[in-house]
């Protein structure tokens, strides 16, 4: 193996452009929320602005009877609205010495950069997760108003059995009908699913192995698909294909908010967006510290992440189990 070389000038080219590639790779593997996100790269554009504007325009009313030789009336997309994202910089800076460069080599600079892109992961995963708790632009129109629905502004949540915020127990656990129940609302509100014919689900593994644990469930697989009890695969239930991950927060609830509880999202197209200025790259900090013997190099990232439709995602309330 090649020996690392530590001069300023060789250093400062050298991360960026051997490991750009291998950096975008690990972010592509572990984006599991953003995969379900509207992404905006205009801004990367040379010139392109600090803001793009996401536009919508209102839903347009049922089509009128006309009548033989009568003007038709005009409707007016009064209340189009937009939501800026405004990216703004995120990242994470190491130091390391250079003697250690030396020792290391190119295999501990591949540790080094899988390191970073973790780091990166978790700010953009975290700033997904952290939407389902949020409040969208007011003055957005929500594309469900055409069909009687009430316009939100927030993400609408679903608990099990009936309970609420203040009276959800700890054996309120993830379940067939509560799954059954949010799809049935996704569909009242018109959301189609992805283009692989399904809506998204991103639960806690705690919820998950609740919900494999539910008698309905494993009497549906017992009979369709036994093999699936066995090898762990997680698969598609009720339209909904499922997914896990660690990064949407808990939230105390419950009588005294004694509670911990789960906040599954399940999610259709459109329903949050992230505006990139700049993708996650590799920097080297040209100053060379402490007579050269420290170097100093770390990922930064220009983005925003907004919620678009709120109308499109329903956060399922689940008690945390372990």
């Amino acid at each position: 193996i090649k020996k690392a070389t530590t001069l300023t000038s060789n250093l400062t080219q050298l991360i960026p452009q051997i490991w750009a590639a291998q950096l975008e790779t690990n972010l592509r593997r572990r984006a599991v929320l953003e995969q379900s996100l509207l992404v905006n790269t205009d801004l990367m554009v040379p010139g392109a602005g600090d803001r793009v504007f996401i536009p919508a325009l209102p839903d347009i009313a049922i089509a009128d009877a006309l009548t033989e030789g009568t003007d038709m009336s005009p409707y007016a997309l009064a209340n189009s609205a937009y939501i800026p994202l405004i990216p703004t910089e995120y990242g994470k800076t190491i130091e390391i010495t250079r003697k250690a460069l030396d020792r290391i080599k190119y295999d501990g600079m591949s540790a080094i950069v899988d390191r970073l892109a973790y780091s990166m992961s978790i700010r953009i995963e975290s700033n997904i997760a952290a939407l389902w708790n949020a409040t969208a632009a007011a003055s957005f129109p929500n594309s469900q108003t055409v069909f009687g629905g009430a316009a939100v502004t927030t993400p609408r949540t679903l608990y099990p059995n009936g309970h609420a915020t203040g009276t959800i127990v700890t054996t309120d656990t993830m379940n067939a009908s509560m799954i059954s129940q949010a799809v049935a609302e996704m569909q009242q509100y018109d959301n189609v699913p992805f283009d692989d014919g399904f809506y998204y689900l991103f639960m806690a593994p705690d919820a998950y192995q609740s919900l494999i644990m539910d008698q309905n469930i494993r009497q549906d697989l017992r009979y369709a698909a036994p093999a699936r009890l066995l090898n762990g695969e997680m698969g598609a239930i009720d339209g909904v294909r499922i997914v896990l991950t660690n990064y949407i927060p808990t939230s105390a609830e419950g009588v005294s908010n004694a509670v911990t509880v789960n906040n599954n999202l399940l999610v259709s197209p459109r329903w949050a967006a992230i505006a990139y200025k700049r993708r996650p790259e590799i920097v080297v900090d040209p100053t060379l510290y402490d007579m050269g013997r420290r170097r100093r190099f770390g990922v930064t990232a220009d983005f925003d992440i907004e919620l678009i439709h709120p109308e499109r995602v329903i956060v399922l309330k689940t008690a945390k189990q372990f």
